[in-house]
């Protein structure tokens, strides 16, 4: 049975100017295909999980992003003649969600290729696994505060549950930050052009500076 959808504005062409909608050789909306309703991002779900596939969508409205789906959004998949586990000439056409794809990757016994793609240039970088899947795993530490309660406990932050005490505080932009590290983790920021290294300062002080 076909699903039936509601719609609601296309957050990524409303605000267009008039000027802009009327050039001539101009593309259509990406989204919308230029129709200004686009699906309503509460009712775009994955189907490993059931959630929403539009991340934040309640607390990013009105941004082009908060009505995109993220992940693996209407795939499809047809049983042939010498099928077993899918029929033969069935399709099926599911959407797993970026949280559910990446549990999924972590139960590959041969994990997935990755590679880092140069928008500009079309080139494309082989990355290992794992150097995918640790910096991940740093990420859901710190968005679950992991690295605001090492920073608290004056423990370097600047991998996941490192247990030296921090000796440098991050400066990014002449503001002082939460970042910390170690001596083993200080080359974490070379390649941060904006970056700079003092002395740790606790948050019993920062507030005076």
């Amino acid at each position: 049975m076909k699903k039936e959808y509601t719609y609601v504005t296309c957050d990524n062409c409303k605000d267009w100017k008039e000027e802009y909608i009327n050039q001539a050789g101009r593309l259509p909306c990406r989204r919308c295909n230029d129709t200004h309703q686009v699906i309503n991002p509460k009712e775009i779900l994955c189907n490993l999980c059931g959630e929403c596939m539009c991340p934040d969508y309640e607390n990013e409205q009105g941004t082009w992003y908060s009505q995109e789906p993220h992940g693996l959004y209407e795939a499809s998949v047809t049983g042939g003649y010498e099928s077993y586990h899918l029929f033969d000439m069935n399709k099926y056409t599911f959407s797993f969600c970026e949280l559910c794809l990446r549990k999924l990757f972590v139960l590959c016994k041969i994990k997935p290729k990755v590679e880092d793609v140069n928008l500009g240039t079309g080139e494309t970088t082989e990355i290992d696994w794992e150097d995918d899947q640790i910096p991940y795993e740093y990420r859901i530490w710190e968005g679950n505060g992991g690295a605001h309660q090492a920073y608290l406990n004056k423990m370097c932050n600047a991998v996941k549950e490192c247990p030296n005490r921090a000796l440098y505080t991050v400066k990014l932009s002449d503001e002082f930050t939460e970042h910390c590290c170690c001596e083993e983790h200080q080359s974490r920021w070379d390649n941060t052009i904006n970056a700079e290294l003092v002395k740790f300062i606790s948050n019993v002080f920062k507030p005076f500076l």
